[in-house]
């Protein structure tokens, strides 16, 4: 066995236990979703989901805020990307780190840990009236989401056996596209009512009560090495490397888009090329140095793995413009308020939440994953390239029909592509492998928001996006631009994202079908592991 992997066997005559060695110490997991009664497993669920809900909440409520916030704090063009980049900046960035530190002390504190951060980060938010102290707020938020986020996935691997988590993952797929799409909606009333600072001192009592339950509700699932011993085995370089190559290549993307800097300046450059090889040097390190790496390069073994992360990736990417893109063209093009757009988007939520929930039932009722993934890439590349056909008018078929289409392709890709990874890998890998993939959507999520703004600006043809608007929604309407160009600038963008699409239905020909009764049985044999 290679000395870089961590020991992995099953004790005889009992499944349910895995040993894991990391340095030389024994962290022992056991399964106890099964274990618990029914009130303390519906507790434990419905304080992930919380916490699922509000991390995802807090990534689009600030969109119709921003201007309203950056003018009461003075904020330069700079800083007023810099409120909402520096959220999905520190969750893409920190994700690994809170997945690996759960391996070494433990499932409960961690999310604890991320949860209080979240808090904290919040109450920053809501009451300082400094910029500074604003994007500071942001930052320790994000690192707040990026464990929670991290976590909801891994313990429910750790909670259910495979078969039983499409159910709680089509539970939390749900969550996390009804709040990214009230995100909006929830902006634009508390600015135009209670004000602005509502959008993140709501979390305070929700994020309590999620701590709370969490506290008293979920069983510690590992046993766990000394403090020392943990901090000794993480992978520091490995974290650090991630970190700045991350934040290096983002920033780059982030000053280019903007006014700040041209893209052949000296500064856009050196970030977006330093980022890159940061980002190598990570690579380099993790596959030939780590000894306890951040994401273990036997989780790309498999050709199954690969293409599920890979449609994971593409999914983020491409469902995160709806949130984005789709209100700008309700604004922008169609002249609607900012809370009559998020209103517009139910009409996408309805068939998303209705298809990611049977989606779940269906896989834990016939341990199949790989038809809904083809059906949902098929479906997901049609709708989006319907909506190049938008035009300026306002034409309400094509809006409802459309937006259906892509709901019922969206749905079945939150959870799908997740079973058929954990479906591949070992029990003692599924923290990491939930890492690479929760990192590298998250990672996707922030590029694809910033290439499609970088795609709008220069179809625009030198158009110029606007920050403010009378009623505090970030309705980015370019006063010199005609509705035509704008309504001809999002259908370009469209294009790209269709052909991202297609991109992720190709992959989607690569995954295995593998019952996941069966996988279930296999977990922790070497034929699990074997290239699919």
């Amino acid at each position: 066995m290679d000395a870089k992997e961590p020991h992995h066997e099953e004790p005889e005559g009992d499944n349910n236990t895995e040993m894991v060695q990391v340095d030389d110490q024994i962290s022992i997991f056991e399964p106890t979703g099964a274990t618990m009664g029914r009130l303390r497993l519906r507790s434990v669920m419905f304080s992930l989901c919380l916490a699922s809900f509000l991390s995802a909440l807090d990534v689009t409520i600030v969109a119709t805020a921003l201007p309203t916030i950056a003018k009461e704090v003075n904020a330069s063009t700079a800083e007023y990307a810099w409120i909402g980049s520096a959220y999905t900046l520190s969750t893409t960035a920190s994700v690994s780190i809170w997945a690996q530190l759960s391996n070494i002390f433990g499932r409960k504190p961690i999310i604890m840990l991320a949860n209080l951060a979240f808090l904290g980060g919040s109450l920053i938010c809501g009451l300082t009236k400094s910029v500074g102290l604003l994007i500071g707020g942001r930052v320790v938020q994000g690192l707040g989401s990026g464990g929670c986020l991290i976590m909801v996935t891994v313990i429910i691997g750790d909670m259910f056996e495979v078969k039983d988590r499409a159910k709680y993952y089509g539970l939390t797929g749900i969550v996390w596209a009804i709040s990214s799409s009230f995100g909006p909606i929830l902006g634009g009333v508390f600015t135009q009512t209670i004000g602005w600072r509502w959008c993140f001192l709501i979390n305070l009592p929700f994020d309590g009560l999620s701590l709370g339950i969490l506290f008293f509700a979920l069983k510690s699932q590992m046993k766990t090495i000394p403090i020392m011993d943990g901090l000794k085995s993480l992978d520091w370089i490995g974290s650090l490397l991630i970190i700045g190559g991350t934040v290096c290549f983002l920033y780059g993307l982030e000053v280019g888009a903007s006014d700040q800097r041209p893209w052949a300046s000296a500064m856009v450059i050196c970030l977006l090329v330093f980022g890159v090889v940061i980002l190598g040097l990570f690579i380099l390190y993790e596959a030939c140095f780590a000894t306890n790496p951040l994401i273990p390069g036997r989780i790309f073994s498999s050709r199954t793995n690969c293409a599920s992360i890979s449609v994971l990736c593409l999914h983020s990417f491409v469902f995160i413009s709806y949130d984005y893109f789709l209100p700008l063209y309700f604004q922008v093009v169609l002249g609607f308020n900012a809370i009559i757009s998020g209103v517009c988007l139910l009409v996408l939520v309805v068939p998303l939440s209705v298809f990611t929930m049977s989606t779940g039932w269906y896989v834990r009722r016939k341990g199949d994953y790989q038809s809904p993934i083809w059906i949902g890439t098929c479906f997901m590349t049609l709708g989006t390239g319907l909506f190049i056909s938008l035009g300026s008018g306002i034409d309400w078929p094509k809006i409802i029909i459309f937006q259906i289409i892509v709901g019922i392709g969206a749905g079945p890709l939150f959870q799908s592509p997740m079973i058929a990874l954990q479906s591949h890998v070992k029990q003692v890998d599924i923290a990491a492998a939930m890492s690479a993939s929760s990192f590298m959507r998250s990672l996707c999520s922030s590029i694809s928001i910033v290439i499609g703004s970088v795609l709008l600006q220069k179809t625009l043809h030198g158009g110029k996006l606007t920050l403010e608007s009378d009623d505090g929604a970030d309705k980015n309407i370019g006063k010199t631009l005609s509705v035509e160009n704008s309504a001809s600038a999002l259908s370009t963008m469209c294009i790209f994202y269709c052909a991202m699409c297609g991109a992720m239905m190709l992959a989607s020909l690569f995954i295995k079908k593998m019952p996941t009764h069966k996988a279930a049985r296999d977990r922790g044999s070497k034929d699990v592991s074997e290239k699919a």
